[in-house]
């Protein structure tokens, strides 16, 4: 029965990996060969592309994270209505309460800039002449979707900080 259990963290294990790797990767690699190769419409137009594939892929590990998540949890012996009556307790309960602001972080930077960041640079691509006005909103958003996704991965990685903190 182990090897179920260790099969078990090694896929939650895989899923973070994946959840948060691919933040970093696109952080740290992808935007800063795109930021001196692309102009800024076709680099908002192929990040548009880029966030819809890493999409499917993110959001099935965060599945897969709060599944296995439970199912490490029920094999801890942890009982979720007594959660902040140990130490232990209380940092599972920060934890999941992270993992909530990160769900939420991640739907309005996909739903509401991704989106609209998308439509703005299709309309500047079509698009005769430059409106000032339209490129200063698209900069708006530009620079606040970047704190977002920046507050996003700093998040994530108090997650993983505390995960740690849980099987140490």
């Amino acid at each position: 029965m182990l090897w179920v259990w260790t099969t078990i963290r090694w896929i939650h294990l895989l899923s973070a990996i994946t959840w948060i790797g691919g933040q970093v990767f696109i952080v740290l690699v992808l935007l800063p060969i795109m930021r001196a190769a692309l102009p800024s419409d076709e680099r908002t137009l192929l990040f548009a592309g880029v966030g819809e594939r890493f999409a499917l892929v993110s959001w099935a590990a965060l599945a897969v994270l709060v599944v296995t998540g439970i199912l490490n949890g029920e094999r801890r012996g942890i009982v979720w209505g007594e959660l902040l009556t140990s130490s232990y307790g209380r940092r599972l309960a920060i934890k999941l309460g992270l993992v909530a602001v990160v769900i939420v972080v991640t739907l309005v930077h996909a739903l509401y800039f991704g989106r609209r960041l998308t439509v703005m640079a299709e309309q500047a691509r079509l698009a005769a002449t430059v409106d000032e006005a339209a490129a200063r909103e698209r900069r708006r958003l530009q620079r606040a979707s970047i704190v977002l996704s920046s507050v996003n991965l700093l998040l994530n990685l108090a997650i993983v900080l505390l995960a740690a903190s849980l099987v140490a």
